[in-house]
């Protein structure tokens, strides 16, 4: 009876080491990877850094959602898979604050996620949440503001450019809601320089 207990034991252990090494390896292959908000050194795309020039920043304008299962939506969509380069989690289907780096960046591909024109030069962020009815939390906005620091400095994109989906041209849109503070974001980004 002994050995039975121990080998159960040994076994859930096995199989519990199992799953966390593979939530922190990103999962299945051809989805994308996922990263902690501090590990900037795992957003280091396959390709070399296209010259991108802005970053766009989007909310979900849903309650919950991960890459993929934004992946699996923009699919549906017929799209050739997630639109947006990286998506920042709420702790609904990934843990908080975390950080999910896209097969689109790390393969440096034009976006899906605005305009055609703003695709083929804007890396796009979406935050999980709708900020026209919440705040982002305060790990979402330590993440993203991590990321764009890393993406601002990696890419050379002045904070000036950091812009929200309806900021840009030609997008009649209240993304990424009323209740995220971009302006708050650019400067603090504009005083890293």
């Amino acid at each position: 009876m002994t050995r039975l207990v121990a080998a159960l034991c040994l076994t859930q252990a096995v199989f519990a080491l199992g799953v966390l090494a593979l939530r922190a390896g990103g999962g299945m292959p051809g989805r994308s990877q996922r990263f902690s908000g501090q590990d900037t050194g795992a957003w280091v795309p396959g390709e070399p850094i296209r010259p991108w020039t802005h970053i766009i920043i989007h909310h979900s304008a849903s309650a919950s959602g991960s890459a993929s299962h934004f992946d699996r939506a923009h699919r549906l969509k017929g799209w050739d898979g997630l639109g947006y380069h990286f998506v920042v989690g709420n702790g609904s289907l990934t843990e908080d604050g975390r950080v999910e780096a896209g097969e689109r960046w790390m393969r440096q591909q034009d976006g899906a996620h605005a305009k055609p024109e703003w695709n083929a030069r804007a890396i796009g962020v979406c935050l999980v949440g709708n900020f026209d009815e919440g705040k982002p939390s305060e790990e979402q906005l330590a993440a993203l503001e991590d990321l764009c620091r890393w993406l601002c400095r990696e890419c050379g994109i002045p904070p000036d450019r950091v812009v929200g989906h309806g900021e840009t041209h030609g997008n009649a849109t209240r993304c990424p809601g009323r209740l995220l503070d971009l302006g708050d974001l650019r400067r603090r980004l504009e005083g890293d320089r």
